[in-house]
């Protein structure tokens, strides 16, 4: 029996969140729609600014099915119907009933929407993307006959910070993920600490690491000696949320203490309460006039924003096991973008430096006086802050971006598809 064609073949992407959130899952769909094969994503809709932000993507080369709503904006009905399941869920869950479907409802609150949207999609390959679609994807695959994948953008039995007051949350996550990853047909990570998480967790088959990295395309023209924000010299950090335990507060302490005197920018949307907390902090630290909150801006901007600073900013704390083993993406859209990284030194981060070499350095965790000490390291001496400026250049052009990086990906689907194929030619002969 001669195989088909890998192009062609359909591969269905599900994520609970929305698509202008999850910069990784845009990425993969646009690799596997361009090789050829005919993809299509089941997204949700529950947050303003990003419903707004997901009109960009109507023109990708992939289907979209309607999103699927939760939250404050959904229509009456439809939140009704979640939450009384949801809360259900919870209560028969927490009496000592392990029924799957139990369980994953008690998990999420479209979790059930997921599995319907998705089991009325045939597809050769469902991929998940975060535990609320993972059982989505195994039963589709079950239901139509394809393969099911999991793509671990964290390593999510660690996302809550260490003791017992998060126990009820880790233990729902962990049933569902210890039911449906020994299926899938593959397992991609977004750092080599994630990887080894969940092999050494549930004994599967270790993860493919699959960077979270950006395209090409996204990176400045050539490396700059310097940013050309004003007012400066600048250090910038950006994400979804500007909030606690990422290593903020040290950060506005740290620009008193730094000798360059640098502004922080900080990129995002505040967390209630924080950006108060961050201006008091400030204010005690007669640094107010140097702390600069900026709006968001869609991921395929942050590369081309980011080179308009000086350094780039990493100060994650380790509160968690995940946050001691990822590498954020703001890593790698700082080296495509030519400038420099200040790392925290959590475990991630020390593994990454030992092969980035001058393009970024460490601090403490937490340490305004090591934080300070590092800015000054690059800030102070044009030269330096030039060189390390090229060498992070460099290092995003030639290895830390999805042009090379997506190339696993591909492989990795291929093998997949490809295995599933000789499975079924060798039954039929």
């Amino acid at each position: 029996m001669a195989l088909r064609q890998i192009a062609g073949q359909k591969i269905c992407i599900l994520t609970p969140g929305h698509l202008s959130t999850n910069p990784r899952l845009v990425k993969e769909a646009d690799a596997l729609a361009e090789a050829g094969y005919d993809v299509q994503v089941i997204a949700a809709d529950f947050i303003a600014w990003a419903r707004n932000e997901d009109r960009s993507f109507k023109d990708r080369p992939w289907n979209k099915s309607p999103k699927l709503q939760f939250g404050p904006d959904a229509p009456f009905r439809t939140r009704a119907i979640q939450a009384l399941r949801q809360q259900a869920a919870r209560q028969m869950v927490g009496a000592g009933v392990r029924w799957p479907s139990l369980v994953q409802g008690a998990r999420h609150p479209i979790t059930h929407d997921l599995i319907a949207a998705a089991k009325r999609v045939s597809a050769d390959l469902y991929i998940a993307h975060y535990t609320a679609a993972l059982p989505a994807a195994a039963i589709a695959a079950r239901h139509r006959g394809g393969l099911y994948a999991f793509d671990a953008e964290d390593f999510h039995p660690g996302d809550w910070p260490f003791g017992p007051s998060h126990a009820v949350e880790r233990d729902r996550l962990r049933m569902i993920e210890e039911r449906y990853l020994p299926g899938c047909a593959y397992v991609t990570a977004a750092s080599p600490g994630i990887a080894k998480a969940y092999a050494d967790t549930y004994g599967i088959r270790k993860p493919e690491v699959l960077l979270n990295v950006f395209p090409l395309s996204h990176a400045p023209s050539g490396p700059t000696q310097s940013g050309t924000t004003q007012p400066g010299p600048s250090l910038y950090w950006f994400s979804q949320t500007i909030g606690p335990d990422r290593g903020l507060e040290c950060a506005v302490r740290a620009i008193r203490l730094a000798s360059s005197k640098p502004h922080l920018y900080l990129r995002g949307n505040p967390s209630a309460g924080f950006a108060e907390l961050l201006y008091g902090i400030a204010s005690d630290c007669g640094v107010k006039d140097r702390m600069h909150l900026l709006p968001p801006a869609t991921p395929s901007e942050m590369e081309r924003l980011a080179a308009a600073y000086d350094v780039g900013l990493a100060g994650e704390t380790g509160h968690t096991q995940n946050r001691q083993i990822a590498l954020t993406n703001k890593l790698f859209s700082y080296l495509l973008a030519g400038i420099p990284a200040l790392l925290s030194d959590i475990p991630a981060h020390r593994a990454f430096a030992c092969d980035a070499g001058p393009a970024v350095h460490l601090y403490a965790v937490d340490d305004p006086a090591s934080l300070a000490k590092a800015v000054d390291r690059l800030l102070s001496d044009t030269a330096t802050l030039a060189a390390t400026r090229a060498a992070a250049f460099s290092l995003g052009q030639a290895r830390f971006n999805w042009d090379y990086e997506k190339a696993v990906l591909l492989k990795t689907v291929s093998k997949a598809l490809n295995s599933s194929l000789l499975l079924n030619a060798s039954r039929h002969n």
